[in-house]
């Protein structure tokens, strides 16, 4: 549905409808799945759960006519038509909507180093052999930090990801895959790194439906800000003892990574830290 909110033109009043805002696995809208809700209570969608959810329309009730035309109605079916049939799987839909985000660290961190880092930590809890090296996290983690939106209203998050970027690091570097206490820390504060952003970003980012909720978003995003960053603190100091006194940052690397907004980040190939450190 925000695919086909994209192709609207604007003076379709059904794109008005479908408001948006970008959250924690990107544009959700209220909007629509109160009208899916709908849908379900009156018997036109048949909710199956497999591998996920799935709506399946009950044909014998989807396919009645409307009680009253609208070219807009008719054009916003098409799209949806449209849209559906170009359907391939949900991974290539993702990628596609995420080409729309505010910010490039949806993909690089929400995505890519998401679904790399959980490879990775699920291989070592589960004591198996995995695909993903150290390094492949490495430049990953490098990627998510050169992408990191370079703007005042993420300073602070951006000090709390860069602790993060820190602890990873330390684990990295350090010969303690046998620590999983210390890797089940680092998934719990790369969640909550995400969440918070999330929480920031829907300020910013949303049409104009969601507009009256402002404040009491900017109130939840600084007390969940707060939280975090008194969380990842106590928990940082734990991982001065992981990695060893001769595989510590560069002073340049450390002097980035604790003052992020003396540098202006820019594209740099995959795994540029690792090589500045060396």
């Amino acid at each position: 549905m925000f695919q086909v909110k994209q192709q609207l033109p604007n003076e379709n009043h059904i794109k008005d409808r479908l408001a948006y805002y970008w959250y924690k696995e990107g544009p959700y809208s209220e909007t629509v799945d109160a009208g899916i809700q709908q849908l379900v209570s009156t018997g036109k969608i048949k909710v199956r759960s497999d591998h996920g959810m799935t709506y399946e329309f009950d044909s014998s009730k989807a396919l009645m006519p409307l009680m009253k035309h609208d070219d807009d109605m008719d054009e916003a079916s098409r799209k949806i038509t449209d849209t559906v049939e170009r359907f391939v799987n949900i991974g290539d839909a993702v990628r596609d909507i995420y080409k729309s985000a505010p910010y490039e660290w949806y993909t690089a961190y929400n995505y890519t180093f998401r679904n790399k880092f959980e490879v990775y930590c699920n291989s070592i809890l589960d004591d198996h052999a995995s695909s993903l090296s150290n390094e492949d996290i490495q430049n990953a983690l490098d990627e998510a930090v050169l992408k990191y939106p370079s703007l005042p209203e993420f300073i602070e998050h951006r000090r709390i990801f860069m602790d993060f970027a820190k602890m990873l690091n330390a684990f990295l570097l350090s010969d303690e895959r046998a620590n999983t206490d210390a890797l089940v820390t680092l998934q719990q504060v790369f969640d909550d790194i995400w969440t918070v952003f999330a929480h920031g970003v829907r300020i910013k980012h949303h049409d104009n439906y969601y507009e009256d909720r402002v404040v009491d978003w900017q109130k939840i995003y600084e007390q969940k800000l707060d939280d975090l960053d008194a969380d990842i603190r106590e928990k940082a100091s734990s991982f001065e003892a992981v990695v060893a006194d001769n595989r510590r940052f560069s002073p340049e690397i450390e002097d980035m990574i604790l003052h992020p907004e003396k540098y202006d980040f820019k594209p740099l190939p995959a795994g540029a830290i690792m090589r500045l450190d060396s």
